[in-house]
């Protein structure tokens, strides 16, 4: 056991040594390289931090609806507005003008002129319409809007410009209730919202259109007081549909009508309109005036109608920043078909011409809006992202996560004018699955391949991104 022991003691004796002798007679010391500073941006999902619940992405269906429907390839555009483009809501105007209101409430009988807007043709494309979208879509919302009331009701005795009718007892509220109580009867199906006055504060000659204040004043009927009347009117029915305002043209004109319907039970999510922005303002005009609507934060809000107003990428930033300021819960674009314009840019989704073998154009603004609805649903939550400040990027970027918290889809937008790497990690999870879609000028919704949800993906300069995470 001796002669063990001392031949072991040995050989250790003789390790050491030869280990002292290659060190140079120094001691060892274990060598960590430096970190490299990797070129690939990371982006931190943080699901446990929720911000807003989402109602989803859509568009409106108003004018020109019967070019649509008396299409010969009707059934093709509506399997694209509602199955590929995976809408949640769509957004229709009430054409319920009938001839000689009230006396006569049929609709079998109501006109089709420039005087009502060709309100019949328009009315049985709407009904027609909804049921293209329930086939395909069963769970798909509905908006319904009015942009005023009926000329029997109106103090110019027509439906353009003009206000609500005053009688002997002042403005006619009771039979503005009447009438939206009579449009619920007479729609042949349910909306799940309601907006009783599109752009209260604006007037044309060109169409439909009914001025408002946010309260009665001498001049003018309140706003406030006419939503009221109504939802008490309705309050019964067997279906009552969720009031929605003030649907305001722009956001100066959204916060005084809000500063009031904030503190109106009845009134549970707010509408706005953000047409003081165009291809003129700046960022950080853009970033203020979506804040101060988000800024209020007690009740959810849906962006309800924009279009024309920015270019294709433009809007894809506008609507990715009023995700992220307004902490908007829908955003329904204008022209989710529109006429093909003759000419200037075409900025309905899908557009066509008036007879039923014109051409039909699929345009980038579908492609962009898809970024957001194909993959982000009624019922997901936006949640917090952080992006790294090293290497420096310009990258906005949102997500939303699953009810069942198994999928994220991540957007973001390279505001910057050189091209960036970027790759995800989500907190306290592991993502299993990924699929990219991109779009650029000239080149939409293009798949982008990738072998691993760890590894960095290139974003060009001025693209959108849609990344789907499996978890």
């Amino acid at each position: 056991m001796k002669a063990v022991k001392l031949s072991l003691t040995f050989l250790c004796a003789i390790i050491i040594a030869l280990m002292v002798a290659c060190n140079g007679g120094q001691p060892t010391t274990e060598i960590t390289p430096p970190t490299p500073v990797s070129d690939s941006i990371s982006v931190t999902l943080n699901l446990s931090v929720k911000k807003q619940e989402m109602i989803g992405f859509g568009g409106a269906l108003t004018w020109y609806s019967n070019w649509l429907t008396t299409h010969s390839k009707v059934t093709e555009m509506a399997d694209l507005m509602f199955s590929d483009l995976g809408i949640d809501i769509v957004r229709f105007k009430t054409w319920y003008y009938p001839d000689n209101y009230p006396t006569n409430k049929l609709v079998s009988n109501m006109s089709s002129n420039g005087d009502n807007d060709y309100a019949k043709a328009h009315w049985d494309a709407t009904n027609q319409l909804h049921q293209l979208a329930k086939a395909r879509n069963p769970n798909i919302k509905v908006l319904l809007c009015s942009w005023g009331p009926p000329a029997s009701l109106k103090d110019n005795g027509k439906l353009q410009e003009g206000a609500l009718k005053k009688d002997a007892n002042g403005f006619m509220y009771n039979e503005f209730a009447d009438y939206w109580n009579d449009i619920l009867d007479y729609t042949p199906f349910n909306p799940d919202y309601i907006s009783i006055q599109n752009e209260p504060t604006f007037t044309t000659a060109g169409w439909t259109t009914s001025k408002w204040s946010i309260s009665e004043t001498s001049l003018l009927p309140g706003y406030n007081t006419a939503f009221t009347k109504v939802f008490d009117k309705i309050k019964n029915r067997a279906h009552v549909p969720v009031m929605v305002g003030p649907e305001s043209q722009d956001i100066p004109t959204f916060t005084p009508f809000v500063n009031v319907l904030k503190d109106n039970p009845n009134c549970p999510v707010f509408a706005w309109h953000p047409y003081n922005v165009n291809s003129t303002t700046t960022a950080s005009a853009i970033t203020a005036s979506l804040k101060s609507v988000g800024s209020f934060s007690t009740k959810p809000n849906m962006m309800t109608e924009f279009s024309d107003n920015l270019g294709w990428y433009n809007t894809a930033l506008f609507i990715q920043e009023s995700l992220i300021h307004a902490n908007t819960s829908a955003y329904i674009y204008w022209k989710l078909m529109w006429a093909t314009p003759s000419s200037g840019e075409d900025a309905g989704m899908i557009s066509t011409g008036s007879s039923p073998t014109s051409p039909y154009q699929v345009t980038p603004y579908y492609y962009l809006i898809k970024h957001f609805s194909k993959n982000i649903d009624a019922g997901y939550h936006r949640v917090e992202t952080t992006t790294a400040t090293i290497p420096a990027s310009n990258l906005v970027t949102s997500a939303f996560v699953s009810p069942d918290e198994k999928k994220v889809t991540v957007i973001v937008v390279n505001n910057g004018t050189t091209p960036a790497k970027v790759h995800f990690q989500i907190t306290g999870k592991t993502a299993k699955g990924i699929s990219i879609v991109q779009s650029k000028e000239d080149s939409y919704y293009k798949t982008i391949s990738t072998s691993s949800p760890t590894k960095s993906i290139s974003l060009a300069a001025k693209t959108i991104t849609t990344v789907v995470l499996d978890i």
